[in-house]
């Protein structure tokens, strides 16, 4: 076999798809994100990407793209040709282009590998966020409360017309994110759009007629795991509103949801620094499991 050679690309390669099969297999977890999946899928402006083959093979593969005010990068190597050195050859690539262009961009280490914390640092980069992903003990065992919503709010699927409200809550509740934060009419546009959107799938919290909060759900039928899994995939309250319990309600509300419609085990995602909510979802039979690490690109970890 010829040594692998890495190179920028303007397409998505072909055998992408069972390069991250068997990475996912070999991982059990997903080695590019939804987000940056999503950028490869609709051909984002300015998304750029990286191989590592061989010309009959690929053995590695990057990604990186906006993602709201930031720029997200993520890299993938074959099982079979991790230890070799290739992994850090592919990321110190897309490290020097993406400096090159000024577009410094956060990597994302999924599963906080050791092998990533050693790169980053050799190449400058800061431990700056760590995204916990906890998951739920099968719901066959696991005895839901009974949704309780609090006086004078209504919890109910989304409708037509709460498009904006959802836009207000949404960019209020996470204007410190960077990425769920900051976000346009087209996003949720594109969610309400999509082919096979259920309005089921997103709650909505009403008072006096205005959104005040919501709860946007998934079910992963193909989930790494092998379960059948429900996502608490956004949740936002109006930190302006005097809302205590919605989020409980919303999220209680959107476990019943994804039970009905065939979850066997429901996961979420939350800041490992954000103790209200961890707290919130420990009480509710999540647990943690996998820690995703994002590092910050040189001179930047100060300023966020």
């Amino acid at each position: 076999m010829s040594a692998p050679e890495i190179q920028t690309v303007d397409h998505v390669p072909a055998q992408l798809p069972a390069l991250l099969d068997a990475a996912t297999r070999a991982d059990g977890l997903l080695p590019i994100s939804d987000g940056l999946l999503a950028a490869l899928g609709e051909s984002a402006e300015g998304t750029r990407m990286w191989t590592a083959d061989t010309g009959d093979e690929l053995l590695g593969f990057g990604v990186a793209a906006e993602q709201g005010a930031r720029w997200a990068a993520e890299a993938v190597v074959a099982p079979d040709s991790r230890g070799t050195g290739l992994g850090g050859e592919l990321v110190r690539a897309m490290h020097d282009e993406l400096t090159a262009a000024g577009a410094g961009a956060w990597f994302w280490s999924h599963g906080d590998h050791p092998a990533a914390a050693h790169l980053a640092a050799a190449l400058g980069y800061e431990r700056e966020r760590e995204l916990l992903q906890l998951h739920t003990d099968p719901l066959d065992r696991l005895t839901l409360p009974e949704p309780r919503t609090p006086e004078d709010t209504t919890i109910r699927p989304f409708a037509p017309g709460d498009e904006d409200g959802w836009l207000q809550v949404n960019n209020a509740a996470f204007d410190w994110h960077p990425e769920q934060g900051g976000q346009a009419r087209s996003d949720i546009a594109a969610i309400v759009d999509a082919p096979g959107f259920d309005p089921a799938d997103v709650l909505i919290a009403e008072r006096a007629n205005a959104v005040i909060g919501f709860h946007h759900t998934k079910l992963h039928r193909d989930h790494p795991s092998g379960a059948v899994t429900g996502e608490v995939y956004v949740i936002g309250v109006d930190p302006a509103v005097h809302a205590a319990g919605v989020g409980r309600a919303l999220t209680v509300a959107g476990m019943h949801h994804l039970r009905g419609i065939g979850a066997e085990v429901v996961e979420l995602y939350v800041e490992s620094d954000n103790v209200p909510a961890r707290r919130l979802y420990e009480s509710l039979g999540f647990t943690h499991t996998i820690v995703h690490v994002s590092y910050a690109p040189p001179g930047t970890a100060e300023e966020n």
